[in-house]
Parts: C-alpha cells; sequence; structure tokens
C-alpha cells in the first residue's frame, strides 16, 4: 500500500522558492510510490479563526470556508509537509490563518478525546519546508515552533527541517547548492517504512 503524501503550499505566490522546494519533494515521493496531493492555500477560501470558540462545544468550526475540507485532507494523510515562507521572522499571513484554525482538533483531541487521524494510531510523519531573506540565526525559531505545535496536535511525527536563509527573491533557491537534494533526501527519509 503506498502513502498519501500531503504537501501544502502556504506562500501566496505560486511560484515562490518554498512552493519550488515543495513540489520537487512531492516529485521525489511519487517516483517512490507515494500517492501525493498538492494544496495551494492561496487557492482556497479561508477566514482568520473569529475566536469564538464554539469549535470546544463539538470540535467542528462554524465558519463555512475551504477550512474543513483541508482538515479532513490533513486526517487522512499518512505524510505532511508544510511549505511555508517567513515574513516578519515568523509564518507568514496564510500559513498563521491555516495553524489558528486547526483549533478544532485541539478541542477534539483535549476535550473530547477523540483521535485526529483517521484511521487513528497510524504512525504519521511530517516536514517543514521554509525559506528567509534574512540570514539571522534565529529567523526560523518562532516558524519552526509553530509547526511543530501544529503536527503535535495532528499526531504527526516533526521530522527534520529543510530551512533556507538567504533566499529572498523570486527563483533564488535554484541558485542555493544543496536544498533541492537535501529536500529529496529528506523525502526519502520520510517516505521509508
Amino acid at each position: 500500500m503506498s502513502l498519501s503524501i500531503l504537501g501544502i503550499a502556504c506562500s501566496p505566490r505560486p511560484k515562490s522558492n518554498s512552493s519550488q522546494l515543495l513540489l520537487e519533494g512531492l516529485k521525489t515521493a511519487q517516483t517512490l510510490g507515494g500517492k501525493t496531493e498538492l494544496v495551494y492555500l492561496a487557492d482556497l477560501k479561508i477566514h482568520p479563526c473569529r475566536g469564538c470558540g464554539a469549535c470546544s462545544t463539538k470540535g467542528v468550526c462554524v465558519i463555512r470556508d475551504d477550512i474543513p475540507m483541508l482538515q479532513e485532507k490533513l486526517k487522512q494523510a499518512d505524510r505532511v509537509v508544510i511549505a511555508a515562507p517567513i515574513y516578519f521572522m515568523g509564518v507568514n499571513a496564510q500559513t498563521k490563518i491555516l495553524l489558528d484554525r486547526m483549533q478544532p482538533f485541539w478541542a477534539l483531541k483535549y476535550l473530547h478525546r477523540q483521535p485526529t487521524a483517521n484511521p487513528p494510531d497510524r504512525k504519521r510523519s511530517g516536514i517543514f519546508i521554509s525559506t528567509a531573506g534574512t540570514r539571522k540565526p534565529d529567523v526560523f525559531k518562532c516558524a519552526e515552533r509553530s509547526i511543530q505545535t501544529f503536527f503535535h496536535m495532528l499526531d504527526i511525527r516533526y521530522f527534520q527541517p529543510c530551512l533556507y536563509s538567504g533566499v529572498d527573491q523570486a527563483g533564488e533557491i535554484f541558485d542555493h547548492p544543496t536544498a533541492f537534494e537535501e529536500v529529496r533526501s529528506a523525502i526519502q527519509i520520510l517516505l521509508a517504512p
């Protein structure tokens, strides 16, 4: 049985540096027999969390947009790859909306004692791919912590990140000497039994 790999491109730019790395990772997964699916957050109708707390009642968000569809994909995936750029030393706005809207998973897991994967008790893993323009040593610190928390909420083991600083202009990732090979390697290990 082949593993299902969900890739989520969080950049508002479809050909962004982080998205290019994600595409390479999904291509690698396909060559290894994985069943891949790519979601561009910019293509979805998503609204920010209202902070209403309604999801605590039944673990379901009251906002009617594309997030429930994405939540279902996240529940079904064997592997998850999040690709997001760094804006202002953290995740960009689209990624932040995604993370905030995962509050129903928190309610399901901690208030209702229900699984966040379907079927439950599967060993799931995920990686974080990110690019940043600055080369500050802690540029990925806040973003990585957010993604780790997101994966923890979904009972997804956080696997090695692929983080690349000093990559700002569109297409600059193609000049990076190791990024694409590192992403391919990470995906190979991610898909190993």
